[in-house]
């Protein structure tokens, strides 16, 4: 097998001095092992095509894979790591029948996007982006006014979409605030979120009671555009969505509906469908009741640190014929 590893479609995350690190540590952790940098950008299939032949394992973030891709890299290719949680670029239907391995790293980044959510989370429960713009409009007294109607923290519901390892994060750290912590998971237990301090409730009583609803589950057939009309007219007129994990969560359509008409009263989103924002997302990231950061809840110095070599260990346990122990597609190991 050739031990060539490709990287490409990273939209500006890499510096040249990462590159090198995660060059330095393949070839230091398997000596003979080609390290090769494509693009920054997402490419044209013909372009990526020619530039990624002979590759065993292609790392990517942004770069979508098509079966034509599929089609001219395998069999060479082996396996596609994602440099990060998400794996929708991969195109897993089209790897699986090319029997091309999809692997993510998943556990880089936990304590960071937990963080980010709670940071979202207060920065809207004390109107800070309309308190720093009273400030630059040359106001001072009467700031109440840019704060209320609010109501005290404890006294809120956080509902969390989702319970998985981020959204157990956020519920542990939500726990010293004394405020109520709500969760649905169409596949966690009920048992199991009560364990862990949490309320568990169906999706319907999630929106119904929810006066900050943040989202925790990967983006499926089965959750793509979930938050949508129907979901956002269930909601209180007060809610505010925090989405950190994928933009297609939400239908925008609906989203900027939501937000323009007062069905809820705002929204925290480090995540959109296009990045940057382009068309409708664009008009909801304007909005005056929108507080958006640029896809950064994963970021810690330490936490990219432990991406970037997680990554080159997921990379190397494939070129080694090993379990990567992060393959989405299971079914295609020993086969």
């Amino acid at each position: 097998m050739s031990q060539k590893v490709v990287m490409t479609g990273t939209l500006g995350v890499m510096t040249e001095s990462n590159l090198q690190v995660m060059k330095e540590l393949l070839e230091r952790k398997l000596p003979g092992a080609e390290f090769q940098f494509l693009f920054d950008a997402p490419q044209d299939d013909k372009t990526l095509i020619a530039a990624a032949k002979g590759a065993s394992v292609m790392i990517t973030q942004y770069q979508f894979l098509s079966d034509a891709v599929y089609d001219a890299l395998a069999p060479e290719l082996k396996a596609v790591v994602a440099f990060g949680i998400g794996y929708n670029s991969a195109n897993l239907s089209a790897a699986t029948a090319h029997g091309v391995y999809v692997c993510n790293v998943p556990n880089y980044c936990l304590e960071e996007v937990a963080v980010h959510v709670v940071a979202l989370i207060m920065a809207e429960q004390r109107r800070m982006p309309n308190l720093i713009k009273w400030i630059e409009d040359g106001k001072w007294g009467g700031g109440y006014k840019a704060i209320a109607p609010v109501r005290r923290f404890s006294c809120s519901t956080v509902g969390l979409y989702g319970f998985g390892r981020i959204a157990r994060y956020v519920a542990k750290m939500l726990s010293g605030f004394g405020c109520r912590v709500i969760a649905y998971d169409a596949i966690v237990s009920a048992e199991s979120i009560r364990e862990a301090g949490v309320e568990p409730v169906d999706f319907d009583t999630l929106l119904a009671e929810s006066d900050y609803l943040t989202l925790h589950v990967p983006l499926l057939p089965s959750t793509e555009g979930i938050f949508n009309r129907d979901a956002f007219q269930k909601m209180k007129p007060t809610a505010i969505l925090v989405n950190t994990a994928r933009g297609a969560l939400c239908n925008p359509d609906d989203l900027y509906d939501a937000l323009t008409t007062g069905k809820i009263y705002g929204a925290a989103i480090d995540a959109y469908i296009t990045e940057p924002p382009a068309g409708v997302e664009r008009k909801i990231l304007e909005l005056p009741n929108v507080l958006s950061t640029p896809h950064v809840g994963y970021y810690s110095d330490d936490a990219f640190n432990e991406l970037i070599e997680q990554t080159v260990d997921v990379a190397i346990h494939v070129l080694k014929n090993e379990d990567p122990g992060t393959l989405i597609n299971r079914e295609l190991w020993k086969q």
